[in-house]
């Protein structure tokens, strides 16, 4: 099935429960269901129907949830944007897919006018709030009320969406995701979260990205979705009390800061049924302190934009706050592979390895995207004999749980020997006074590349680049440990909080050869 047949079979179980919230909104099934029809309608009206790719530029916002599921009634292809990206990465996402109409808010008017300028097929916008006087209101623009968008033949294989990769490393791609895909990682979701009825979903992080495939999947069930118009620590604690929130996904970075707010133990946090952590590792002693500020809710979901929904998940029964084996060793872990998908260890060759041994993680199954965009040489840098290649080296212990040590284009050669820079940032921020820890290669005459960390600390900390490179040298050896420590008062980040190593790393390459 479809996610709009999916949305369509909750909405006849529970009519009247309410699909979205936010703030003094609320939209109950029945509600949204007829608002789907109506802007799918006009899609189709106006010439954009199955197959037409459609860009979605906006917040988190009830209205414009509601059109990405009329989009889908229609049949179009979904192209989401973050809004944190630069306008320029978005206007290269959107030209790239070749969208042929855009729904955005009214805040970002400024940059979708630059995008309709340099997107040739861009031929018509809508806003969502109707808030932009060069666009068609999108309560003006929709098919009047008890209108019925016709149903359209489809195959599994009919592409969904392109979504686009993070660009951390470059230019960003655009993935191809089919009903299929989004059906199996769906599944997968739902293993993973242990739902099988309605839930109520708190959605910080940008429904764009990876909260939107908990949004996909828990509308199966007939869930709520509580978007929240900000990223504040202090109001995301105060929302799961309110909102009585069993579902959260947040990525690390914005755990720490919650863990660090004064009224982190003014609130009740009961009602949290599974707080999903992703988009990168959590240090060991933080996600401790998280277990014991949130309950045994904590899980851990690893996946990428080429495999949506976990790849592999670490369920709350594996987060046991004994220090010792193998309960230290599996808090370290992104965990098992989910249900429907097959992961290994592959070596240069594509040879599966050992347990115990560091290679790349590998997966295949009908959760994996056909590919990129107009882009055969990423196509065959990443898809090889029936495996899509992460880009991570990791390594699986005999019972499976697979513990990453870093991104294969981000280890360091140091005197000949490779630096896992992962594993160096998981110690440094095991130091309480540390939130984020960036560790890259720079030039040294002597080894090649030499171990940097680049801190940012909490406010009022009282720790030295000697205590940390001390630390690091006492669980590490020296060879690993960083050589030098710069502290910073933040790291760049792009739209989905990831590091930007690489633009850490450019001052010091510059005007090189190599950079390495």
């Amino acid at each position: 099935m479809r996610l709009i047949d999916f949305f369509d079979r909750a909405a006849d179980l529970y009519p009247d429960r309410c699909f979205v919230k936010q703030g003094a909104i609320s939209r109950s099934y029945r509600q949204s269901r007829e608002m789907t029809h109506r802007i799918g309608s006009a899609l189709v009206r106006d010439g954009l129907g199955p197959g037409t790719r459609v860009g979605i530029y906006m917040p988190n916002d009830w209205r414009g949830l509601e059109a990405m599921f009329g989009m889908f009634r229609a049949g179009c292809v979904m192209v989401p944007v973050n809004v944190r990206n630069a306008a320029a990465q978005n206007m290269q996402i959107l030209r790239d897919a070749g969208v042929g109409a855009l729904f955005f808010h009214s805040a970002f008017r400024a940059e979708v006018a630059e995008c309709r300028a340099h997107c040739p097929e861009l031929d018509l916008a809508i806003c969502i709030d109707g808030g932009a006087s060069d666009a068609p209101a999108l309560q003006d623009w929709m098919a009047p009320e008890f209108t019925r968008c016709p149903d359209h033949p489809h195959d599994p294989q009919d592409l969904w969406a392109l979504y686009a990769t993070s660009g951390t490393t470059g230019k960003s791609k655009g993935v191809r995701h089919t009903h299929l895909t989004n059906l199996i990682s769906s599944m997968d979701m739902l293993h993973g979260l242990e739902v099988h009825g309605p839930v109520r979903n708190l959605v910080v992080a940008p429904m764009t990205h990876f909260a939107g495939t908990f949004i996909f999947a828990l509308t199966i069930t007939g869930s709520t979705h509580i978007l929240l118009d900000g990223a504040e620590p202090a109001d995301i604690l105060a929302a799961i009390e309110a909102e009585q929130a069993e579902i959260l996904f947040l990525p690390p970075t914005l755990i720490y800061r919650m863990l660090a707010v004064p009224t982190l133990n003014c609130h009740q946090y009961t009602s949290l049924h599974r707080f999903v952590y992703a988009a990168a590792p959590m240090a060991e002693e933080k996600l401790r302190e998280a277990i014991r500020a949130f309950g045994p809710v904590m899980s851990n979901f690893y996946g990428q934009a080429e495999a949506l929904g976990p790849i592999c998940f670490l369920p709350p029964e594996d987060h046991h706050l004994e220090e010792n084996p193998p309960w230290d060793r599996r808090l370290k872990s992104i965990g098992r592979p989910s249900i429907m998908r097959r992961t290994a260890i592959l070596d240069e060759d594509g040879s599966v390895l050992e347990p115990g041994q560091p290679g790349e993680v590998a997966i295949r199954g009908w959760s994996v995207a056909q590919g990129y965009e107009n882009n055969e040489k990423a196509n065959a840098a990443a898809f090889r004999d029936g495996w899509y290649l992460t880009g991570d080296i990791g390594i699986a212990d005999p019972e499976g749980y697979i513990t990453l040590v870093d991104r294969k284009s981000d280890m360091i050669i140091s005197g000949g020997f490779n630096v896992y820079p992962a594993e160096v940032e998981r110690e440094l921020l095991s130091h309480p006074d540390v939130i984020e820890a960036a560790v890259i290669g720079v030039p040294d005459p002597d080894w090649g590349e030499a171990v940097k960390a680049v801190i940012e600390v909490r406010p009022q900390a009282d720790v030295s680049a000697a205590d940390l490179i001390k630390l690091c040298k006492a669980r590490l050896g020296p060879l690993r440990a960083p050589k030098s420590v710069e502290f910073r008062d933040s790291l760049p980040r792009n739209a989905t909080g990831k590091i930007l190593k690489r633009e850490i790393r450019a001052p010091y390459w510059a005007d090189r050869d190599t950079e390495i």
